[in-house]
């Protein structure tokens, strides 16, 4: 069919500058979620709700995976099911933030639990999990775990902690079609598991530029990988580490021969699971393993190449060649103190070199922290200290970037927020996370005394570090917000989630119009957002209306649009001339009307999605 070229030379005659560098702006926000949670008004990081990860496809769809907890359970008003207290979500937008579809991966048990995705761009979307099920046949009202809204993982028949099911499985690497969140399949990464020795660590992986996936993975005692590797009988409450390629073939993925990784304790620490994050770099053939042990008080014992990591916060970069691992070199976080509680939480390599970033924090009392033999720059403030910090291949710091200070407000002292992702966009890199009045560069977050953390994004240049922007979200106050995942589409705009708790973009001025929960809780809820330069660059590839048999009248309108199509009106969404949406709601029939009175003169884009297509239009307002 063809395609709305048409459309493209429209927006590129009558918005000339709309593609080119643009002053970024809160563009949209939406939330999703449900009624119940874990704890009350703070925030747990392993259970509660909140984006855990997002990725953007070549056709600038984004695709998000969080944690949602039932009881109204719902993303962007649009109802889900659920099947446990809380479950897994992965749901798609396109780059307007219309809703494309959502996947509910949960059963009876609460412990599910993923933190990366991974896009193909040939129709794949893949998730790392841990999976633990508690659907007994034997057990009247428990739930199988879905792996999608129609398939399931099977029932476990033992009623004892020693016999074998395939029930009792927890590691699997499980492939959506990019196009509706069906399941694909499911490859289960264990072999015969009972119930002593069902617990397995799948939380990260990492996809190279050939679409192979590469993951650490540990398991206890038993034969894994389809026979290729046998754990020994020893590994009862402990795991043997790999490392596992699994090789990209006709939409499939094959592993590799796995590699014994030297790796003596856990990466996996209770509360801290998905504090583990994977890097690789396919010119050097290198890996990096950054992370933290855990939190003060509660460290694992973790030792790489019969070296133990003694600081809590460390990062590792080591080489393969055949079945061997050398270590390159590492760093650990020292700050200093008994109560230091430092956590990297996100590395990306350069999309052009072999540099690599990271960022996360670290907790200060009037001292400098340490990066290896690197000393961070001095402070003027107490509490936790976020950082980010560009390294080379050889892991000399390049540059190093902290907040350069804390208002008086909350007692010139910096928060310890949840999850600082970072992203690198062409030229620069964002830093995402939450504070409660941080300052960066020559911005500083303006918060009354006693308020509580705000999402936060800071623009940094990646060659000097030198901050460009800050960009924050202001909420309602004492309530605990935050970023906590960051992405970027092919426009050069940025998509963040995170998790609030009341409301959300409370400033009059910042283009959003004031987000509250959409389910009576007091608990935290998901949001997902955008900040952008420009108008989607995907408007282009929708049906004309003409194609899809929808007509728009009077164009141009004064009052009330009318909408006629030959096929059922589902919802519409409505932009200004900057890409900001300013108006959405349901449709139904083939007939309906838009009431436009109320705008200002000037250009909108009226996005109409009928049973069979999507279709954008240029109205103009009189």
């Amino acid at each position: 069919m063809q395609k709305s070229l048409k459309n493209l030379c429209t927006l590129f005659l009558m918005l000339p500058g709309l593609f080119i560098s643009q002053t970024y702006q809160w563009q949209w926000a939406k939330q999703a979620g449900g009624q119940t949670g874990s704890v009350g008004s703070g925030f747990d990081y392993l259970s509660d709700e909140s984006i855990r990860d997002i990725v953007v496809d070549s056709n600038n769809n984004t695709y998000y995976l969080a944690k949602i907890w039932n009881q109204g359970q719902n993303v962007d008003g649009i109802s889900v099911p659920n099947y446990g207290n809380s479950d897994l979500i992965l749901y798609s937008t396109d780059c307007q933030g219309l809703l494309r579809w959502s996947t509910v991966i949960g059963g009876s048990g609460n412990l599910d639990s993923a933190w990366n995705i991974e896009v193909d761009n040939s129709g794949g979307v893949y998730i790392l999990t841990s999976l633990w099920n508690e659907g007994y046949s034997y057990q009247a009202g428990t739930i199988p775990t879905h792996l999608d809204n129609n398939q399931l993982l099977p029932a476990i028949s033992a009623m004892d902690a020693t016999t074998p099911d395939a029930g009792f499985k927890t590691s699997y690497l499980l492939k959506y079609n990019s196009s509706n969140g069906s399941l694909v399949w499911n490859k289960p990464l264990q072999g015969d598991v009972n119930f002593l020795l069902r617990q397995s660590d799948s939380q990260m992986m990492y996809m190279d530029s050939s679409k192979n996936i590469h993951a650490i993975l540990g398991f206890k005692a038993g034969t894994h990988l389809d026979g290729l590797i046998t754990v020994p009988s020893s590994y009862t409450n402990t795991y043997q580490y790999y490392l596992v390629k699994f090789n990209f073939s006709n939409g499939n993925m094959v592993p590799a021969t796995p590699i014994i990784l030297p790796i003596i304790g856990s990466l996996y620490s209770g509360v801290e699971h998905g504090k583990i994050n994977l890097v690789f770099d396919e010119t050097l053939n290198r890996y990096y393993l950054a992370g933290t042990r855990g939190s003060s008080g509660n460290l694992i014992d973790f030792s790489f190449n019969n070296i133990p990591v003694t600081k809590e916060a460390y990062l590792i970069a080591f080489n393969i060649n055949g079945n061997t691992v050398s270590e390159a070199w590492r760093k650990e976080i020292e700050a200093g103190n008994t109560n230091s509680d430092e956590e990297i939480h996100s590395i990306i390599k350069d999309a052009n070199t072999s540099d690599i970033y990271i960022s996360g924090r670290y907790f200060s009392i009037n001292s400098s922290a340490t990066l290896g033999s690197y000393t961070f720059p001095s402070i003027s403030y107490n509490g936790h200290i976020p950082f980010i910090v560009k390294l080379n291949s050889s892991g000399v710091v390049q540059w190093s970037k902290i907040a350069d200070g804390a208002p008086g407000t909350v007692g010139n002292t910096t928060y310890g927020f949840m999850k600082g992702r970072i992203v690198q966009n062409g030229n620069e890199i964002g830093f995402a996370h939450g504070s409660w009045g941080s300052g960066w560069g020559n911005y500083n977050m303006v918060r009354p005394s006693g308020d509580r953390a705000d999402p936060i994004l800071v623009r940094l240049n990646k060659d000097s570090g030198s901050v460009l922007e800050v960009a924050d979200v202001l909420s309602n106050y004492n309530t605990v917000d935050e970023f906590t995942a960051i992405a970027v589409d092919n426009d050069g705009n940025y998509v963040l989630g995170g998790f609030f708790h009341q409301q959300l973009f409370t400033d009059a001025n910042d283009n959003i119009p004031t987000m509250a929960l959409n389910v009576t809780t007091g608990k935290s809820q998901n949001f997902f957002t955008k900040y952008a330069k420009s108008v989607c660059s995907n408007l282009s590839v929708e049906e004309t209306a003409l194609e899809a048999g929808l007509q728009f009248y009077p164009n141009p309108v004064q009052d009330v649009l009318s909408i006629k199509s030959k096929n059922k009106l589902e919802n519409f969404e409505m932009y200004s001339s900057t890409g900001q949406n300013i108006k959405r709601g349901n449709l139904q029939n083939t007939n309906a009307q838009i009431n436009m009175s109320g705008l200002t003169a000037g250009v909108y884009y009226v996005k109409v999605k009928t049973e069979n297509s999507v279709v954008t239009e240029k109205i103009i307002k009189k």
